[in-house]
């Protein structure tokens, strides 16, 4: 029993660690490499923390709102100390949304590890708000309680109330991890991923994914064999392949030729598809990114698939390549992640007009940038995880407004849905 509390305790420090760093400034993808880091290194007691952790994380950000009212409601007395509200923003989802630590152990857990770190004054106050949570009648959600409202807000008017339902029961699903099938699996070894394809954008029957994704169930079996460094599968949301389904559009059978730019690349998901959509001799494919510690990463991605791709460590704004260089450009830039909400539930928090208007013209950069290492008669392929109409339609809108030698070929905006996240993808061909 000691050692299961100790072992609790550590997910529960990590947990603070983590959300400790994504509020001043972290993404929760660098909260949760921080965790692979120190799995691989030793883990704790030779058991891996990270998914425990990471379960907790996606549910305080899906419950986010209630969970800090809960917090504000019984405080009583304001504005918390920082590292007590983060202890009890942990204890509280584990207590209302985890079924792995009964809500008994988890006021336990939370007491003991604030009297180590904070002193038994913080952890009498802990010990007692925890429990009248735990007695209250009240604890259920509503809308208002787990989506921000800045973003309620928006989507009511963008997109009405039906759609912005449809939405909001999304945010709130915990979808299925997801992978692209790249070469043949036999019927057994899906079977023990508990495996299954998704129908090919079932919402949207005029799309045609050009390749195999699969959602499965026994994710522990899935990463422990290790499939992912044979190169076979890829791990992504079916969403990632709606802007290379547009390119694949407009090159002949479907075929990929030419020298082609991914220019905001890492991981290297959509490199690896459009590298899968062309021939041996048919495209020489250069991936670009600024990060230097994800540009090894896509070394690594593309040395296990067998691809053959150059990377760069460039920002997608530098002219490092000379005019006309590229029949196509992939341009997935950054964005609200407003689309990827099922699966980086934090996204809402992290959006504001001041933000927004920042990525908007980070955009507008590197499109700006962008044009001019087109080819005439090639194409620019613009892509966004997000839905918010000023990054998406309303960014293309204003692009071709300023770049006369630019047409839309098509477009197309998914919504988040069952089976896939949600995107954005524009193809622009450049002028002959």
């Amino acid at each position: 029993m000691a050692r299961r509390n100790m072992i609790s305790e550590k997910i529960l420090a990590s947990a603070c660690e983590a959300l400790t760093a994504w509020e001043d400034g972290a993404t929760l993808d660098d909260c949760l490499d921080a965790l692979e880091e120190v799995d691989q290194k030793e883990g704790y007691n030779g058991r891996a923390i990270k998914p425990a952790v990471s379960s907790l994380l996606f549910e305080y950000f899906r419950h986010k709102g209630f969970v800090d009212l809960l917090i504000r409601r019984f405080a009583r007395k304001g504005d918390v100390h920082k590292e007590v509200r983060i202890i009890l923003q942990c204890a509280i989802t584990q207590m209302l949304y985890q079924t792995g630590i009964a809500a008994e152990s988890a006021v336990n857990v939370a007491v003991d590890h604030t009297k180590n770190k904070l002193g038994r004054a913080r952890s009498s106050f802990i010990n007692a708000l925890l429990r009248a949570v735990s007695a209250s009648p009240d604890k259920g959600n509503s809308r208002n309680e787990i989506f921000p409202d800045v973003l309620y807000k928006k989507y009511l008017a963008d997109h009405g109330e039906e759609k912005t339902k449809e939405i909001l029961a999304n945010f709130a699903s915990n979808p299925l991890p997801c992978f692209r099938m790249r070469e043949e699996l036999e019927k057994e070894v899906l079977d023990g991923y508990g495996a299954s394809l998704i129908p090919p954008f079932p919402d949207e029957e005029e799309l045609v994914l050009p390749f195999p994704f699969y959602e499965f169930s026994n994710a522990k079996e899935f990463f422990a064999s290790r499939i992912q460094d044979s190169g076979k599968v890829y791990v992504q949301d079916p969403a990632t392949a709606l802007s290379v389904s547009l390119a694949k559009s407009a090159f002949p059978e479907g075929i990929i030729t030419g020298k082609v730019l991914d220019c905001c690349a890492a991981p290297g998901g959509k490199t690896l598809m459009l590298a899968d959509l062309t021939t041996d001799k048919g495209a020489k494919i250069i991936a670009a990114d600024r990060s230097k510690q994800r540009c090894a990463l896509m070394n690594i991605n593309f040395k296990r698939a067998g691809i053959r791709s150059t990377v760069k460590h460039l920002s997608a704004q530098e002219s490092y390549f000379p005019a006309e260089s590229f029949s196509l450009i992939l341009a997935d830039v950054p964005c609200s992640n407003t689309g990827v909400i099922r699966r980086r539930p934090d996204a809402p928090w992290r959006f504001s007009e001041k933000r927004l208007q920042e990525l908007l013209g980070l955009q507008k950069e590197i499109l700006h940038c962008l044009a001019p290492l087109v080819q005439k008669g090639g194409f620019l392929l613009y892509s966004t995880c997000s839905i918010e109409k000023e990054e998406d339609m309303e960014q293309i809108k204003n692009f071709l407004a300023e770049h006369k030698d630019f047409t839309l070929v098509t477009e197309k905006l998914l919504f988040p849905a069952r089976y896939h996240d949600g995107a954005y993808a524009a193809l622009l061909k450049r002028n002959a």
